[in-house]
């Protein structure tokens, strides 16, 4: 559990937005990507959590909560075409700099064709 106290408008504004989870995986035949994200949304802007592949510098997806706050789960599907081994992690901002989300745990799965 990690509280994202001032949140940022900007994904990696603070230094704990930075550790919210990384792992290595192996997109080789990996055609989808879930995503899973747990979480108390606490504050009033529209809180974004970010599948980041840190190895290319880029967004696999996104899911976004404009809703009020309270303990929330959010899944979504991604399509990805990405081969050989990437590290990927989880990154939040909001709307509004001063938002506290608290980050429970994310998880990734992989979807072979």
């Amino acid at each position: 559990m990690v509280t994202l106290t001032n949140v940022g408008t900007t994904y990696d504004a603070i230094a704990a937005s930075k550790a919210l989870g990384v792992a290595l995986y192996d997109f080789t035949g990996v055609t989808q990507v879930v995503f899973l994200v747990r979480y108390n949304k606490i504050g009033t802007g529209t809180l974004s959590w970010q599948l980041w592949n840190e190895t290319n510098g880029t967004e696999i997806g996104v899911v976004t909560d404009a809703v009020a706050g309270d303990n929330k789960r959010q899944e979504a599907t991604f399509n990805v075409a990405l081969t050989g081994v990437k590290e990927i992690r989880i990154r939040a901002k909001s709307t509004v700099a001063n938002d506290d989300p608290v980050f429970y745990a994310g998880a990734v799965l992989l979807v072979p064709p």
